[in-house]
């Protein structure tokens, strides 16, 4: 016969043959089955109190805050059934929050299978927690029952935000950027199982991939999901689908070559020809002509840059000379638009790298001219160099509009360009030189402050030629150049 405090609870307990209780949050009984008081030596129509020693009283305040988190547990016990004498148990319970209950059930202690129960229990727990996978498991109607600790960190929540919610609530946390959501559902329920893809941020801010594996396990009788970080893989795909977008561009490059360039040059020798005996507003209009062959020309050499194989010829070279020769070229384009060229913070060491003069020089070019075209009512830039550790920085810091993070994102796109009159290439030859030199490109900007490009490229060898602050100037600038070089 079930004997329990609380009626409402007798048709529960008529079909547990396992020793159970329920208890309030000061481990005071509301209801106990004839097996379970028995177990513990106790009146089942009292409703006394679990007697337990001092170590056994704080182990049930750390149940007790924590199966209220995550609304499932065990702690081991040991209780009063006598005089001086206790009986060490294990409870298994859950906790109802509406009732603000625990609902439990006793594993003795004392007993050989029990504790090898337990231990199995506790086992198959530490696994769960720590395989590398996300892992969800929801019952047969689509509740989740629980979560491992690498699924919680994959949805950024506690446990207690997804115990007893809908499977479906997933895609509440986590979107799925195929669309395929509903195929999901439905390969779920005819098939037994499914897979998603979805993405979602982590813990820093950065967007990550997953894909979601599903299955119905029929002798468990529950959805186990497993969730697997594709970031990696998706991130490699835009790479791949990048380098062919790369390949195409080599595959016209040619016929491109072949068209274009031979018309081209025809075109450039006859405007010549026509500019000798013109004057006036017609010299005006050929030099407009001109200049737009010229750009024509640029285009064709970025695209045919792009598709050349990678046989460079590398030797050592000096940063800083490269960064002087691109002032020097650059500073009539930056007058013309009001912008004054700025080198600061050398830091007293020669420093060279093992890399193309010429390709770098372009490379460089690029990225000041881009700076010029964006800085439409003038301003500052700075290209500064910068030593860390093995490496050495170069920063083109202009005073621009500043890009978006979304702009940021697909800046290296061939043919994505901000500029109305852009090409959408020289950031992706600025890109290719610096992995052909086995560098890195990093990005920072603020809408309406400006965008800093920094290049991190390998050193080969440092030497310390400088100390003084006079000399350091004289190898910045040339003495008999300072006075027509606007260079800080």
């Amino acid at each position: 016969m079930v004997k329990t405090v609380r009626p409402i609870f007798r048709k529960l307990f008529k079909t547990v043959n396992d020793p159970v209780l329920i208890l309030n949050t000061s481990c005071q009984i509301e209801s106990i089955n004839d097996f379970a008081a028995q177990l513990l030596n106790i009146d089942p129509a009292s409703r006394q109190e679990l007697q337990l020693d001092e170590l056994s009283k704080a182990r049930w305040n750390d149940f007790v805050s924590k199966i209220q988190n995550e609304l499932g547990g065990f702690c081991n016990l040991n209780v009063k059934i006598g005089e001086n004498r206790y009986k060490e148990i294990r409870l298994i319970g859950y906790f109802h929050k509406e009732k603000n209950l625990v609902f439990a059930r006793i594993a003795l202690m004392t007993e050989k299978r029990s504790l090898l129960n337990q231990k199995s229990n506790l086992d198959i727990y530490s696994m769960f927690n720590d395989i590398s996978h996300g892992i969800i498991l929801s019952d047969k109607n689509g509740y989740i029952l629980d979560a491992n600790d690498m699924a919680l960190e994959y949805f950024q929540c506690g446990k207690n935000h997804l115990i007893n919610k809908q499977h479906e609530m997933i895609f509440e946390k986590l979107e799925d950027y195929e669309n395929s959501k509903l195929q999901y559902f439905a390969n779920l329920l005819n098939t037994g199982r499914a897979s998603v893809h979805v993405s979602g941020m982590n813990k820093h801010g950065e967007e990550i991939f997953l894909k979601l594996d599903s299955k119905f396990n029929y002798k468990m009788n529950m959805i186990v999901t497993t969730m697997t970080d594709e970031t990696e893989i998706m991130l490699l795909k835009q790479q791949v689908e990048q380098q062919e977008t790369l390949d195409s561009i080599g595959q016209m490059a040619a016929s491109i070559a072949h068209e274009i360039r031979n018309p081209l040059t025809s075109l450039k020798g006859f405007l010549e020809l026509i500019k000798i005996n013109s004057s006036g507003d017609n010299l005006n209009y050929l030099n407009v002509v001109d200049s737009e062959l010229q750009r024509m020309d640029e285009i064709l050499n970025e695209i045919l840059y792009l598709s050349k194989p990678k046989q460079v010829h590398y030797e050592e070279i000096s940063v800083f000379q490269i960064v002087q020769d691109v002032v020097e070229l650059m500073i009539p384009f930056a007058l013309q638009n009001n912008i004054m060229l700025k080198i600061d913070s050398y830091n007293y060491y020669h420093l060279n790298i093992k890399g193309n003069h010429t390709r770098l020089k372009q490379m460089l070019i690029n990225l000041v001219k881009n700076a010029i075209e964006v800085m439409v009512e003038g301003g500052t830039i700075t290209i500064k160099l910068e030593t860390n550790n093995d490496e050495i920085d170069v920063l083109v810091i202009d005073e621009g509009p500043g890009l978006t993070d979304r702009e940021i994102d697909q800046l290296f796109t061939p043919f994505y360009t901000t500029k109305p009159t852009g090409t959408g290439l020289g950031l992706s030859l600025v890109k290719k030189v610096i992995e052909e030199h086995h560098g890195s490109i990093n990005i920072e900007s603020s809408v309406g402050v400006g965008t800093t490009f920094k290049i991190s490229l390998p050193i080969c060898d440092k030497k310390v030629i400088c100390t003084e602050k006079e000399k350091l100037i004289d190898v910045w600038i040339k003495k008999e150049s300072l006075d027509r070089l606007p260079v800080v």
